[in-house]
């Protein structure tokens, strides 16, 4: 791993600051003020060089409670935590909160520093280090070395600097495939070169002259120049304390909180689905809507919280709510977070983001319950199916952007080997949502040929309004899927059950021996559809089945029976051959009918280029 970054942690005074010095060589405290107050205000970076050659990236966050913020932002993306506390004073308030805040944020290792051990006798150092002992038993920290240190005699530096190096030799690497993401914690300008943010490469890498996208706001910038640790660099991975020199960007158009990243990469969302967990000694109660402040990669914003698994959330109550947010953040799953009370302001809890852009609950049933619960699941294939079920038609960068993993598409072909995933296109859903929809479609279809025996299938556009989706181009993928998979038929815009055949019953077959009776005994007098039918349904909808094969329909709706108009054709060709040419009243007489239908009769002709006009007479073509 090129890069490990490293964060202290502790109550202001602690010498968080001095013992990054000492170590580094380097004085993170850079503000006028801060020199002035003795106190670090904002981040401070450093970096180190181990004896055996990795390189640590270290963060210096303020300590002093009014710059929580400032604290939440910069442990953000570290991978070992040093948890400062002078032997002077011990454990204090600040030193409880930063741990709290550490142990929401997913950090993998942790090392407590006992500073200022010249400044104190061996018996009080001792009765420190018991204290320490017992406040991180049953913790996240139990277990946890302490090792002590002098930052101006560098007493234990030598212990220190063997711990780090232990400490850090199995740390996991962060993932250089995936697309790049970096949150932003500081925004200046340096003339000559223009706007620079900072922060820690989450994942994957940037280079030189890739274009990048600014979050929220969703403009597009290019990386003029890159540096990691106060050096040049051509690419910056994934772990990096990372400098990026932005053009087509103002500094007036970038903050803290905003996301550097590849673009489509991240979700820009104001409501999320989280799993949380309330800190131990705590009075406050949250109940359905109780405001809060939510700190989430360098982000702060306050929000509204909905519990899902409690209705009154109390002290080390753990479980799964919906956070509201007054404004828009920049996500992806897997994201921590920290949540802290408005006033007075105190870290409440925090916990991870499991759906970073989920619908708004209006009720919380079991199977809601089982629906998040599954989307907090350490398998990559539950989290997928739970998320294909309620986003159908997902493409592969979304699918994959949701899982923030990298073995989407393994899982995916195995989900669709196993037949639970349907592929459409680029396009994927649920097995279960494409049962829903031809359960929906073959039960309106059943209903339909139940009250048209005759027709085809119903209109494609007709099944799809009843089938009340809200994306009918979607509707219409299915369809034709559904077809080529032999479950439907869809012919010419009708759409029927893969069984169904229209078929005439006794009664109906009676009904269509008198239709073509009457329309045999009027001849080439054409009747029309009202007159055969008397306006009876049973009769139209013979009629209707008649006219797919056995009957030509007319201008008018007339009708005849196609051995009729094939007769007349002849009678037509009989006439051109005796006389040359084919008169009007030669024909009308011919087939003994009125000049309206002889007429309506060699139109028809006309149409189908079985004859041509010459003037007022017609020849065959």
């Amino acid at each position: 791993m090129d890069s490990i970054i490293v964060g202290t942690a502790g109550h202001i005074d602690h010498g968080k600051t001095a013992l990054v010095k000492a170590l580094t060589g380097c004085d993170t405290d850079t503000l006028a003020e801060e020199k002035k107050r003795g106190i670090s205000i904002n981040l401070g970076f450093a970096s180190f060089r181990l004896p055996n050659g990795r390189n640590l990236g270290i963060v210096d966050v303020p300590g002093h409670e009014k710059f929580i913020k400032n604290m939440l932002a910069g442990a953000t993306g570290i991978d070992l935590a040093l948890i400062v506390i002078a032997a002077t004073e011990g454990i204090m308030p600040q030193t409880r909160e930063h741990i709290e805040i550490l142990g929401y944020l997913g950090i993998q290792k942790y090392l407590i520093v006992l500073t200022k051990v010249d400044m104190v006798d061996e018996e009080f150092k001792e009765l420190v280090i018991e204290d320490i002992r017992d406040f991180i038993k049953g913790t996240f920290l139990t277990g946890t070395r302490i090792v002590e240190v002098d930052s101006i005699s560098r007493k234990g530096f030598h212990t220190l600097i063997g711990e780090l190096e232990r400490l850090t030799s199995d740390i996991q690497e962060r993932s250089f495939t995936k697309k790049p993401r970096m949150n932003v914690d500081r925004v200046f300008s340096i003339k000559g070169y223009g706007t620079v943010v900072t922060g820690t490469l989450m994942e994957g890498v940037i280079k030189v002259n890739d274009e990048l996208t600014v979050y929220p706001q969703g403009f597009s910038a290019k990386v003029r120049n890159l540096q990691v640790h106060d050096h040049n660099v051509e690419e910056a991975y994934a772990g990096q304390r990372t400098a990026i020199n932005l053009s087509g960007v103002s500094l007036e158009e970038l903050k803290r909180g905003n996301t550097v990243a590849a673009k489509d990469s991240v979700y820009v969302t104001n409501i999320i689905d989280v799993k949380f967990r309330i800190v131990q000694d705590t009075k406050f109660e949250l109940k359905r809507f109780s405001r809060l402040k939510l700190y989430v990669g360098s982000s702060e914003v306050l929000a509204k919280i909905v519990p899902i698994t409690h209705k009154t959330v109390k002290s080390k109550d753990e479980g799964y709510a919906q956070i509201i947010l007054d404004h828009d953040i920049v996500v992806l799953k897997g994201d921590r977070f920290v949540l802290r009370t408005i006033t007075p302001v105190t870290t409440i809890g925090g916990g991870m983001i499991i759906d970073p852009k989920p619908q708004r609950y209006k009720k919380f049933t079991e199977e809601l319950i089982r629906s998040v619960s599954l989307k907090d699941s350490s398998s990559v294939d539950e989290i997928m199916e739970e998320y294909l079920k309620g986003h159908p038609f997902s493409v592969l960068e979304e699918i994959a952007s949701f899982i923030n993993g990298e073995t989407v598409e393994k899982e995916l072909c195995h989900l669709m080997e196993e037949g639970t995933v349907i592929q459409i296109g680029k396009q994927y859903l649920h097995k279960e949502f494409l049962i829903r929809f031809q359960s929906g479609a073959e039960s309106i279809l059943m209903d339909y040929h139940e009250s048209n025996p005759l027709r085809s299938g119903m209109p494609k556009a007709e099944l799809l309004d009843k089938l009340q989706l809200p994306n009918k181009k979607q509707g219409e993928i299915l369809l034709q899927y559904l077809t080529e998979v032999k479950r439907l038929k869809l012919e010419q815009n009708l759409v029927s059950l893969i069984h169904f055949k229209p078929e005439l019953t006794q009664n109906q077959q009676r009904i269509k021996e008198d239709l073509l009776d009457r329309i045999h005994l009027s001849g080439y007098s054409l009747m029309t559809i009202s007159e055969l039918t008397e306006n009876k349904k049973d009769r139209q909808q013979v009629l209707e089945f008649m006219l797919k094969e056995e009957l030509l329909l007319f201008p008018g709706q007339y009708i005849l029976d196609r051995g009729q108009y094939e007769g007349v054709r002849g009678k037509a060709k009989d006439l051109f051959d005796e006389k040359g040419i084919i008169k009007l009243s030669d024909f009308r007489d011919m087939v003994g009918t009125s000049r309206k239908f002889a007429l309506i009769l060699l139109e028809r002709f006309d149409q189908e280029k079985y004859t041509k006009r010459q003037g007022e007479d017609r020849i065959i073509v």
